[in-house]
């Protein structure tokens, strides 16, 4: 057994696993709509399945939500586990 597996282990028996999660999900976020978009956001957060996302673009935060299914699932693919159920702009 490496020190690996006993950290994931470690990670899955307490409730750390879900939070971690949450936290890369946001790092997928860049990766999904690219670096240039994300820099014109708020770094996001995800709370219960919900992330949420910032930006003062009017006209950005109109294209973001009509694209909501595809980052979703983007991001979900990137982690292998559906962690963001829901994505909000603000």
């Amino acid at each position: 057994m490496t020190i690996g597996d006993v950290l994931r282990e470690c990670l899955e028996k307490s409730s750390m696993q879900g939070r971690l999660d949450e936290v890369r999900a946001c790092d997928a976020f860049p990766l999904v709509v690219g670096t240039h978009i994300a820099s014109m956001c708020s770094r996001p957060y995800v709370r219960k399945g919900v992330m949420t996302i910032g930006t003062s673009n009017a006209s950005l935060r109109s294209e973001l939500n009509m694209s909501r299914g595809r980052i979703v699932k983007g991001i979900n693919e990137i982690l292998g586990k559906d962690v963001v159920k829901e994505i909000q702009f603000r």
